[in-house]
Parts: C-alpha cells; structure tokens; sequence
C-alpha cells in the first residue's frame, strides 16, 4: 500500500499508479489500468469500480486518506478472423421466411388468451 496525492482526474490518477507501482505497472497500456473503492452496502463489503466520467465526482466525496485499489484488467486477445456465414440463395430465404413468419403467428395466437382481440374490438 503506497499514498499518493488525491489525483484531479483519472489520467493523472493512472500516472500516479505507473509511479508508485513502477515495477508492476511497467510495461501495462493504461487502458488496462482500472481503480476502486471498497464499500459497505447492505451490511455487506463489495468493491465498486469508479469510472472515467465519475473520477472528480468520487473524488470530491472521499474522506481523507480513504484507499483506492489499483487494477489491471486482463488482456483481450482476439484468436483469427470471425466465423464466415453461408449464403442462401433467393428461393431457400423466402420459403423458409414464408415458413418462419407463419410459424410466429401461429405460436403468438397460441399464447394469447382465446377473445382477447373480440373484446379490444367490441
């Protein structure tokens, strides 16, 4: 556990963490660098995120010397290109639409309740 000074925006707030944490955090984009709070809510403790848009907000509520935790989120790796699709042709598409919608229909008329759309009517 390090203090810092209170940092006035979330920017300044991950220059401090790569400072204080230099050896863990070298090396780490900043896009991977989160924060949080711990807080009691409901009788019960559970870490809270604090985002960019709400840093000075959160900031500005803090008690003196009150803990921040420093995160890195796991990085994202993307194996190969998405799954390619197979086309259909004009004819398959409308037949099996034909078939899709008429099949809706009939599985919304079968859950609506017998004389609802009479006595919308009426």
């Amino acid at each position: 556990m390090i203090y810092v000074p209170p940092a006035e925006s979330f920017d300044q707030a991950v220059t401090f963490a790569r400072s204080a944490f230099e050896n863990d955090l070298t090396g780490i984009d900043k896009s991977r660098i989160s924060f949080s709070l711990n807080v009691l809510a409901n009788g019960k403790q559970s870490s809270v995120g604090i985002s960019r848009v709400a840093w000075p907000t959160i900031m500005s509520h803090l008690a003196r010397y009150e803990i921040i935790d420093v995160h890195v989120q796991p990085e994202l790796k993307v194996t190969g290109p998405p799954p390619s699709y197979r086309s259909c042709s004009s004819t398959e598409g409308g037949e099996k639409e034909k078939h899709s919608s008429s099949h809706s229909s009939s599985a919304f008329h079968s859950l609506v309740p017998k004389g609802l759309f009479h006595r919308l009517g009426a």
